[in-house]
């Protein structure tokens, strides 16, 4: 015996019901790990991680300071660092580190001194969480964004230091103003 939905609102409902059931399987699948977007082991020699990544054709180190219990941080891992085009952009271009602003494990930092996370924190202004750092040769500060970005800001801070847009005095806020929407698609396009 067939039921059927005498009220149009009902069947609306329902049928709205499905096609968002359906629509949930892919998204789910375009979803990455973000434990796996810090590629490197974050503890050792940061100067000597800097210079392989440069060696080996990278155009330098992503560092992401967080801090436990930050809302804004657990915000960015769980909807920038799931996104398979942030992990395959990056990874390509930049090795990326994560360093706890209030942790006590001691590594060598960009500049070779032996310092704690939370120095290292100190060291370079990241008392807000998230911060995100880009390092460059000689462990010069190429561009930095405080806050949880959405994924097109956090790829056009990828894309600013690829394109070398730095190098001319660029503001980054500008740039990434300008760059707009569109960006996943040019990533993909011109830098994958």
């Amino acid at each position: 015996m067939r039921m059927r939905c005498t009220r149009p609102w009902k069947r609306f409902l329902a049928l709205a019901f499905a096609a968002l059931l359906m629509g949930a399987g892919p998204a789910q699948a375009e979803r990455a790990d973000p434990e796996n977007f810090y590629n490197i082991v974050a503890f050792g020699d940061f100067q000597r991680n800097l210079k392989d990544a440069l060696a080996s054709g990278k155009k330098g180190m992503l560092v992401y300071f967080f801090q436990d219990q930050c809302p804004f941080c657990n915000k960015m891992e769980q909807e920038v660092f799931t996104r398979p085009i942030v992990h395959e952009f990056f990874h390509k271009y930049f090795d990326v580190y994560k360093v706890n602003i209030k942790g006590n494990k001691n590594f060598v930092d960009v500049d070779g001194d032996s310092v704690s996370q939370m120095k290292f924190a100190v060291q370079n202004r990241a008392r807000a969480t998230p911060t995100l750092i880009i390092f460059g040769k000689g462990g010069e500060e190429l561009v930095r964004f405080i806050t949880n970005p959405s994924v097109e800001e956090f790829l056009a801070m990828g894309k600013f230091v690829v394109e070398g847009a730095y190098k001319d005095g660029t503001d980054f806020f500008n740039y990434k103003r300008e760059t707009g929407s569109g960006i996943e698609q040019e990533v993909r396009q011109e830098y994958l």
